[in-house]
Formats: C-alpha cells, structure tokens, sequence
C-alpha cells in the first residue's frame, strides 16, 4: 500500500520483523522487584496509507505463549498518536488508548488504566531508536503521575 504524502514517519522505524527480550513486573504497584524474563517476535506493518501501523506480538511468557496486536493511528487535528492493545488472554477487551508523541526520538504516550481494580495510569515510551534496535517501557502511576513504577520493559532487535 503506498503511504500517503501527509503520513507521519513516527513509527517507520517499527515495520518489519522484530526479536524481542521481554522483562515484565510479576506484581504491578505493590513494591515486587521480581522480574520475568522472555522472548517474543513482532511483525509490524503500516496501514491507513502511514496514519497507523498494526503489529503481531507472539511473547513466550513462563506460563505458555501468548499472542497480541498492538493498534496505532494518528489524529492529524490533536496531531497525537493512539495506541490500543489486544491479546489472546482476553479476546474482546481492547485496553484502553495511550495516547502521545515523539519529541526527537522519544516518544511518550499516557493513558487511563486499572490495576487490582484501582484507577492508575499508564505511560508507555520508545527509545533507543536505531535501525537494527528500540526500546518499549511501560509504567504505571497511582498518584497521578508524579511517581512511576516501571513494570515491563522491551528491547527489540531486528530479525533478518
């Protein structure tokens, strides 16, 4: 599909075929300092003429291999980037948006979320953005904001 003239280049980096080493949080906002570690592969590819990108995650997690799709687009009025989660753990709830941009090569992006049924939010970055390698880190917030506990960090290192 060609992109479109006007399309963002934010997330040209992530189309292709990615290796991921995954690091999550066993126990978000509760003090844990045990950690998880894991592989996984994304596929990404552009979509709505470059407006938006869609990607497959496989994440072999310690308990068995679980699939996802991460959703971005762009909103040209607020010029913010959206982006939703979907996995296989639960098939018909899509997560609530992030929502963001890059400033230079970060991008940051905050949303609503739950955790243990208690409102918090969410901020996901990328960095470390290279060629062949980025960087994904989420965190999370039970006091609006001014403090962040990072519960999941992935490294991405292109396949191929």
């Amino acid at each position: 599909m060609p992109k479109l003239a006007d399309a963002p280049k934010d997330f040209d980096f992530l189309v292709g075929r990615w290796k991921v080493s995954h690091r999550r949080l066993r126990e978000r906002l509760v003090g844990s300092d045990q950690w998880d570690e894991f592989g996984g592969t994304l596929v990404n590819w552009p979509v709505l003429g470059g407006k938006g990108n869609v990607g497959d995650n496989v994440m072999d997690f310690p308990s068995g291999t679980v699939r996802g799709v991460g959703l971005r687009s762009f909103d040209e009025a607020s010029r913010q980037w959206s982006s939703w989660w979907l996995d296989g753990r639960t098939p018909t709830d899509i997560a609530a948006p992030v929502r963001g941009g890059f400033e230079g090569d970060v991008g940051t992006f905050i949303g609503d979320d739950t955790v243990a049924g208690r409102p918090v939010k969410t901020r996901v970055t990328w960095s470390r953005i290279t060629p062949t390698s980025a960087r994904w880190e989420q965190s999370s917030s039970a006091d609006g904001g001014k403090t962040w506990e990072s519960n999941w960090v992935s490294d991405f290192m292109r396949a191929g």
